[in-house]
């Protein structure tokens, strides 16, 4: 029988990831959709894991994505214990320097809850934050 606990406990962690990859996926939806019909300038792209551990040196993460202004870039990620953090950093204007000398900020930690089948977010005060809520805060940040 320790065949069968093993299948549940992975079972356990792949519905775990689920509801990461899920929550972060709809505000990923949420994100294209504004960045779609905004008469700015900005770039949304799906990040790969492996682009989180090598180039943002963030490991052991299920996924995320990056909101690319002119001269900013957001970045959301998964964090334990469900939990979206939210990065943000100034672009370099010029080419072959070293980003380092900007300093990466954290705007939003959001913790997140499936109920009912849908996905609620939490501020860190608490209080239930909608999707678009989170999308327009990060997106000001970024044109500002």
């Amino acid at each position: 029988m320790p065949y069968l606990n093993d299948i549940a406990i992975i079972f356990s962690i792949m519905s775990s990831d689920s509801d990461y990859t899920d929550a972060l996926g709809l505000l990923f939806l949420t994100a294209k959709n504004t960045v779609e019909s905004s008469k700015e300038v900005l770039s949304i792209y799906n990040l790969p894991t492996e682009f989180l551990e090598i180039f943002l040196d963030i490991p052991g993460r299920r996924g995320g994505f990056c909101i690319i202004s002119s001269s900013k870039y957001v970045v959301f990620f998964d964090e334990e214990p469900n939990t979206i953090t939210i990065i943000g950093k100034n672009r370099s204007k010029q080419s072959g320097l070293a980003q380092n000398s900007s300093k990466t900020s954290q705007l939003l930690k959001v913790s997140f809850s499936n109920v009912d089948g849908k996905y609620q977010y939490k501020d860190n005060t608490g209080g239930i934050i909608n999707p678009n809520d989170i999308v327009d805060i990060t997106i000001n940040w970024a044109l500002s």
